[in-house]
């Protein structure tokens, strides 16, 4: 199978230097890209990655270093999940890729434990229900238990064991319009799916002439409904955490007023400027700004205010499989303090009769519904206007968070 030396090598960034697995796989070219095995390979260790390390725990007495943890995962999943591949040519394609990268020394220890698993251990799973439901959803104990604490057992399992879709959600701008879309995705023989606001294809590829000339952009559907949530305003809306930018982007196309657009980090708010260039908007002025620190002089400024806040990207598991890899529980109850403090800022900055629009790509309540409350119970000027939480699902693939708190 071709491309699988650059599988490992983008594996191994996602494994040992905890890179995304976007920019791994980027990193790597063509050479991995254009193998569609591979490619898929690449992604399935990760989105079986918990299942995988349970079973070599228990097939090998001491725990292997990650380079070969790497290579035996990907064993794994070749013979596990890819019918197409024989088993016994699953193995020997792991043993000559373990050559190829300079790990010859472990052909033998890696031959033998992927044909053990082959053989007999390829469907084991936990006894344990908790274990059995962290390996099935690939997810860490700590996690399950938090959603099982947060939601109660059996919605925690349906929402974890919930599949989404994998494909790619792009819109047209307002210039190019759903009808050209259409008829060009039609034209080029392109798989899709119409939604109210797009459609759902497969790489964006095979448009990217239409994405480089501002024509179509990638936003998730829960992106748009987010962005729709500010609509319809007047004056000036401030967009906060904004980068990469379409949320902005898109008020911005059905605005004549400026859409302020910041976020923390320099290279994040050029993110946006970019962004804004490519889709031929003018009324986007993006900055570098703390959100957790208040400016005076956007107090009572806006007519809308957005915060798409920082959060653990859980509801965006089907498409970034790695968010769950690194994450410990410390992590999200320091991201919950942060959701809250910006939240108490920028709330700050909207005019009276004006709106907050308050979003996360999570499905945990303590990343959503939980900071609003707390929220409104400090700000009797605030009432709920509009909530909704969206699931991962087959259709809209991601999981995602809004409220409406409008400022009375």
């Amino acid at each position: 199978m071709r491309g699988l030396s650059e599988a490992y090598a983008a594996l191994t960034d996602v494994f040992v230097k905890k890179s995304f697995v976007g920019e791994a796989v980027k990193k790597q070219g063509a050479a991995l890209t254009a193998s569609k095995g591979s490619l898929r390979l690449t992604y399935g260790v990760i989105e079986h990655s918990f299942l995988f390390d349970y079973q070599i725990a228990r097939l090998v007495p001491k725990a292997p270093k990650t380079a070969v943890a790497v290579l035996l995962k990907m064993g794994m999943y070749a013979i596990k999940y890819m019918d197409e591949l024989p088993d016994f040519a699953a193995v020997d394609e792991i043993v000559k890729t373990a050559s190829a990268v300079g790990k010859g020394g472990v052909k033998g220890f890696l031959n033998a434990v992927l044909r053990k698993y082959a053989e007999k251990e390829k469907d084991l799973l936990p006894e344990s229900p908790i274990e059995r439901l962290s390996v099935m959803s690939n997810r860490p104990i700590w996690l399950v238990n938090r959603y099982r604490k947060e939601l109660g057992a059996e919605k925690a399992e349906k929402i974890l064991l919930a599949k989404g879709t994998t494909s790619t959600h792009v819109r047209p701008s307002f210039a190019f319009g759903k009808e050209n879309m259409r008829a060009t995705l039609e034209e080029r023989k392109i798989e899709f799916e119409e939604t109210p606001h797009g459609f759902l294809i497969g790489s964006v590829g095979t448009i990217s002439d239409l994405i480089e000339e501002g024509k179509v952009t990638a936003m998730s559907e829960g992106s748009i409904e987010i962005a729709e949530a500010a609509l319809p305003f007047e004056g000036n809306v401030l967009d906060c955490c904004a980068a990469p930018g379409g949320k902005a982007v898109y008020l911005a196309e059905r605005s004549k007023g400026k859409v302020y657009a910041t976020d923390l980090y320099p290279h994040r708010v050029e993110l946006i400027k970019r962004y804004a260039e490519r889709m031929g908007v003018k009324n986007v002025v993006a900055e570098v700004k703390d959100q957790t620190m208040f400016d005076p002089l956007f107090e009572n400024a806006f007519s809308r205010v957005l915060l798409d806040a920082p959060c653990s990207g859980l509801g965006t598991l089907p498409s970034n499989p790695d968010v769950v890899l690194f994450k410990t529980n410390a992590d999200v109850d320091a991201l919950v303090a942060l959701q809250r403090a910006l939240l108490r800022n920028v709330s700050r900055y909207v005019k009276k009769n004006g709106q907050v629009i308050y979003s996360t790509c999570s499905d945990l309540p303590s990343e959503c519904g939980e900071n609003v409350r707390a929220f409104l119970s400090e700000n009797g000027a605030f009432k709920l206007v509009k909530e909704k939480y969206t699931e991962i699902n087959e259709k809209g693939g991601e999981g995602f968070y809004f409220a409406v708190l409008e400022k009375q």
